[in-house]
C-alpha cells in the first residue's frame, strides 16, 4: 500500500512539472500508477526474467492512455510522462534490491 501511494506521488509530481500546474489528486494519480502496474506485473508472470523490458513497455502504454483520460494530457505527454515514471520505478527497484542484498 506504502509503495502505492508512493508511486501516485511520484507520478503526481511528474505530471505537475510537465504541465506546470497542480497536483492533479491522489485518486487520480493511484488509477494511474495501477494501470501502469497491473498489467506490467501480469505480463511479466508468463513472459521469460530477460523479456521484462516488455511488460514495463506494456505498462507505459497503458498508464499513458489512463493519464491522458484521468488529467486530460495528449497521449504522447502522458506516455512520456508514464515512460519517465516506470524508469524512476526501476531505478529506485533496482537500487534497493542492491542494497538489500548485501
Amino acid at each position: 500500500m506504502l509503495g502505492l501511494f508512493l508511486g501516485a506521488a511520484i507520478l503526481g509530481l511528474i505530471i505537475s512539472i510537465m504541465e506546470e500546474g497542480e497536483f492533479p489528486g491522489w485518486e487520480k494519480m493511484t488509477v494511474c500508477v495501477l494501470a501502469a502496474v497491473i498489467p506490467a506485473a501480469i505480463l511479466n508472470a508468463f513472459l521469460p526474467p530477460e523479456l521484462f523490458l516488455v511488460g514495463l513497455a506494456v505498462g507505459a502504454l497503458c498508464a499513458g492512455c489512463a493519464i491522458s483520460a484521468l488529467c486530460g494530457m495528449s497521449v504522447q505527454r502522458a506516455a512520456i510522462a508514464a515512460s519517465i515514471y516506470l524508469g524512476i520505478n526501476v531505478a529506485l527497484s533496482l537500487t534497493l534490491s542492491a542494497l538489500l542484498s548485501r
